[in-house]
């Protein structure tokens, strides 16, 4: 049985973002999707597949990024591996998604660099952290760092609000620049739409409730092929936990600038309740996806995702871990270099915020609000 190859008319076009013969191999393994049809109830990639007869490389790029890697449809195809077909949708989902980050990376110089295998974004948050940490120490002093922290206004006692508030402002607008850039760049190769109140109120309300990631019902074949909600009830943990996060930062600022009421706050005020819930479910549910991880399968995912992961998780166990051990040490000695070190890792955090896994976010949401404005529209 002669192995079916990707349409000619679609592979005349020169590709701009993935490598040839990767978009080549998509193009093949989806036309032979679009002939079975077997796993259109599983998630919403399928159904924006079978609304195309050939595969531009935007078709590409945006599929891949519509995928949550359920992994469900590896195992219900009757043509992937070892059949001679070798339709396997979810390695090669993986690929095109880090050719994705790669390429709509902002400044695109440094996409192959801290994207690429030296693994360039751990290193520049690793960087990043232990110069904020030298600085403080050398501005600051060690004295300053360890004396007994004052009843009101301790962290500012420790450093200064303006030397916290205009380098985190800085980096923060810098990386949402960045990003914003890269998701523009995305959403003009991927459509040609316009997206409406409706469309973006639809993808926010997938995004949100993770509906993807239910493998049409009884769960995603993640880490196994059993179907089981695991990985979404880990996601979630991190998702929601890092919601609750930002959420108690707009409250304690909001407190902080409208109310007068200055940091520390009281163990039962809403900005450490909500800010403690959110920390302690994004390191139980980040500890969790590591455990699904170990024991996944890894010829369905690619080298560089496993690292893209690895990395953001690390980092916000670091952070969350540092924050939580800040609010229970906060009225001792070690106060001040706990602050010095969390605000070195939310540093990092924001510097590689474009560099790293959070980006598949944008580019997951842009893929949603697309396949909303096709769905009510019917092309």
């Amino acid at each position: 049985m002669r192995v079916p190859t990707a349409s000619v008319a679609v592979a005349a076009d020169p590709p701009r973002i993935l490598d040839a013969a990767l978009l080549n191999e998509a193009q093949r393994q989806f036309d032979i999707c679009n002939a079975c049809r077997y796993c259109e109830g599983l998630c919403a990639v399928f159904p924006a597949l079978e609304r195309r007869s050939i595969f531009t490389e935007g078709d590409v790029l945006y599929l891949a990024n519509l995928c949550h890697d359920c992994r469900s449809c590896y195992d219900v195809c009757p043509y992937a591996t070892p059949h001679e077909f070798a339709v396997d949708v979810p390695p090669l989902m993986s690929r095109i998604r880090e050719q994705t980050y790669q390429s709509y990376a902002r400044p695109r110089a440094l996409g192959s660099v801290l994207l690429g295998p030296t693994r360039g974004r751990a290193w520049l948050a690793t960087l990043v952290v232990a110069v904020t940490v030298v600085l403080g120490l050398l501005i600051l002093g060690w004295d300053r760092l360890v004396a007994p922290p004052a009843d009101e206004e301790a962290f500012y006692e420790v450093i200064p609000f303006l030397v916290m508030t205009i380098p985190a402002s800085v980096l923060s607008g810098l990386a949402l620049l960045f990003i914003g850039a890269g998701m523009v760049a995305f959403w003009r190769d991927t459509t040609g739409g316009r997206p409406d109140l409706g469309s973006v109120r639809e993808a926010l309300s997938a995004a949100f409730s993770l509906r993807n990631m239910h493998g049409g019902g009884p769960g995603c074949t993640y880490p196994d092929e059993t179907p089981a909600k695991s990985r979404l009830v880990m996601h979630s943990l991190v998702f929601n936990g890092f919601l609750a996060t930002f959420v108690a930062t707009i409250l304690a600022a909001i407190w902080q600038e409208f109310l007068g009421r200055m940091p520390p706050y009281p163990l039962l005020s809403a900005p450490v309740i909500i800010g403690t819930v959110g920390g302690v479910a994004t390191i139980a549910g980040c500890i969790g996806l590591v455990s699904l991880r170990a024991g996944s399968r890894k010829e369905l995912e690619t080298a560089g995702t496993r690292r893209l992961d690895m990395d953001f998780i690390v980092l916000l166990v670091l952070i969350n871990g540092t924050g939580l051990a800040l609010l229970a040490l906060r009225s001792t000695t070690a106060m001040g270099l706990l602050l010095l070190v969390h605000l070195a890792l939310v540093a990092a955090f924001f510097v590689s915020l474009p560099y790293g896994k959070f980006v598949h976010a944008t580019y997951r949401t842009s893929a949603l609000v697309q396949d909303s404005l096709e769905n009510r529209t019917g092309d």
